[in-house]
């Protein structure tokens, strides 16, 4: 809900406010990466509790599946009595790693694939069906591309997960075990239906993002004039 109407502020917000637009067009790619990461920060602190309870379903189903959401959010936020409720966000680190790297690789894949589908085929801009279309193809590949870069942190956050509870393991420890167990192709176990999936995944929420712009009329300069309420030119 909201990692994308968070990228559009961010570039906007740097492309605009913090750099020189020239500055920007020069450093699109990075100012996309940026933007991306930045979202992506936001929408893990949302993420966090409700990833935390997954990976308890997954790891422990026989225990945590029958609790629900609810449940399993109060068995975490009591089961230490020092961390309290902190410790539905012990995971943030590591989750907020894969999320990082997932949603910023994600929005630059999206803008080149759209650029370079546009760019071959320009006449797809000229019908919403057509773009949406383009939106829908650009979305799926982003997606996969995406899958590919943070699948080792993905493979690592659930083993570690797996091997103790609370995470205590870390990232770094757990990759490290992987590697020395599975070898180095143990990080990317999985990556052929999680492709498939993000790329589903991916490619329908752009769409539905761009069919919701479109239905409400949302353009850029409808975001120029939030930059302009919020970040005032003479901050």
């Amino acid at each position: 809900i909201s990692v994308y109407p968070s990228y559009a502020f961010f570039k906007r917000f740097f492309g605009e406010q913090l750099l020189s637009p020239a500055f920007a067009v020069a450093h699109a790619n990075d100012v996309a990466l940026f933007a991306g990461a930045m979202a992506s920060v936001i929408a893990s602190l949302g993420l966090t509790p409700i990833e935390a309870c997954r990976i308890r379903a997954v790891a422990q189903p026989e225990i945590y599946r029958e609790l629900g959401l609810l449940g399993t959010l109060k068995v975490i936020g009591t089961e230490n009595e020092e961390l309290g409720w902190k410790n539905v966000y012990a995971g943030l680190p590591s989750l907020m790693t894969r999320q990082v790297i997932f949603g910023s690789v994600k929005f630059l894949a999206f803008e080149r694939a759209s650029e370079a589908i546009f760019a071959v085929r320009p006449e797809l801009r000229e019908a919403t069906f057509t773009a949406l279309g383009v939106t829908l193809i650009a979305g799926g590949i982003s997606g996969t591309i995406s899958s590919v870069v943070s699948q080792p942190a993905d493979s690592v956050l659930t083993y570690v997960a797996k091997q103790s509870a609370g995470g205590s393991l870390g990232i770094i420890g757990g990759a490290k075990m992987m590697v020395e167990e599975g070898g180095v192709s143990s990080l990317f176990r999985g990556l052929g239906s999680r492709s498939i999936w993000a790329g589903c995944i991916i490619g329908g929420q752009f769409l539905l993002y761009d069919v919701f712009r479109a239905f409400f009329g949302i353009s850029g300069d409808d975001l120029n004039q939030v930059l302009e309420v919020v970040l005032p030119k003479n901050m």
